[in-house]
This record gives C-alpha cells, sequence and structure tokens, in this order.
C-alpha cells in the first residue's frame, strides 16, 4: 500500500492571494536592500549608536587593528548584511517567477510548495539573526539584542539625514519580518 501526495490545493483562492500579496514585499525588499548596498548608511548608524552609547563605534575595529588585536566586525554591521538580504531579494523574486509560472500551468503542487516554502523560511530566518545579532565587540558598550535603530525610535536623532536612514533600517527589518 503507498501513500498519497496530493496534486491539488484544498484552498487554492488563498494560495492565490498569497501570491499576489508576496510581491510587494519581494519588490520592497529589493529596493530597500538595493538602496542601502554596499553601504548607504550601515557605518552611519553604527557610528551614532557609538556616539549616543548604544553600540560599539566603527573606530573600535580600526583601533583593534592598530593595536595588532584581532577583532572582527558585528555580524549586524558588516558588509555580509546588506548583500545577503539582496540576495535573498533576487532569490525570492525568482522563485515568485517561478511559482507564478507553475501555478498558471497548474504543476505547482503541494509538495513543491512546502519544499520551497521551508528553504526560503530558513533563508529568511538566518537573515532576522544576522539583522539582530549582537555587537559584543566594545566592553563598556555591548549591546545583545537587537541594534539601536530597531529598538529604539529614530526621533532621538536629530540630523534629518539620519533619521531617514533610521526609518529606511526600520522598513527594511519590517519587510524581512513580513517574508
Amino acid at each position: 500500500m503507498g501513500f498519497f501526495i496530493s496534486r491539488s490545493w484544498r484552498l487554492p483562492k488563498i494560495i492565490y492571494f498569497l501570491m499576489v500579496f508576496e510581491l510587494p514585499f519581494t519588490v520592497a525588499n529589493l529596493a530597500l536592500f538595493g538602496i542601502a548596498s554596499p553601504n548607504l548608511y550601515r557605518t552611519i548608524l553604527w557610528r551614532v549608536g557609538g556616539e549616543l552609547g548604544f553600540n560599539s563605534k566603527p573606530s573600535t575595529v580600526l583601533y583593534a587593528a592598530a593595536n595588532y588585536r584581532p577583532v572582527d566586525t558585528p555580524l549586524v554591521w558588516s558588509s555580509f548584511n546588506t548583500q545577503y538580504h539582496l540576495v535573498i531579494g533576487v532569490v525570492c523574486m525568482f522563485f515568485w517567477l517561478v511559482k507564478v509560472t507553475l501555478w498558471l500551468l497548474k504543476v505547482f503542487f503541494p509538495i513543491l510548495s512546502l519544499l520551497l516554502h521551508i528553504a526560503l523560511m530558513t533563508l529568511w530566518a538566518y537573515g532576522i539573526h544576522i539583522q539582530t545579532a549582537p555587537d559584543t565587540i566594545d566592553p563598556k558598550h555591548t549591546n545583545i539584542g537587537a541594534p539601536w535603530y530597531i529598538t529604539k525610535s529614530c526621533n532621538i536623532v536629530d540630523d534629518k539625514h539620519i533619521k531617514s536612514y533610521c526609518m529606511q533600517a526600520k522598513s527594511s527589518f519590517a519587510v524581512s519580518i513580513i517574508m
């Protein structure tokens, strides 16, 4: 006796709605991280957070290198953060195009969807981990939670450009959570 793998969706209208719902967030992710790439505001927010005492300063890495002490850039402030999310955006857009094509051809089976969405969920979960990674390189200003621009209001900064960068970083995080 074999087992049965369904080839049809129980609620096709909901699946169609979810595919339509996914597109604007995929485009928003591409736009937000495309604008942020390679380093539009990451170092600025790091510097401002260090000046406000919320996390380390970018100069901590420079001073450590000058004193021949090994120190790695915190994951949350590294270029890997932005590039990883930009790549996820491209991958999600590709998979979205594949899903819609398979849906229209009536060959997007639930088992394919399950495998695809488990992979995407894993990528996004790691991406959220990167965005909320701790910054512990400066013992005087350790941050073991999410960075200041996620946990605090952007109104604590007076400069309107930095405030807009803060809001863009917040919206990037929000899109990552939704995805």
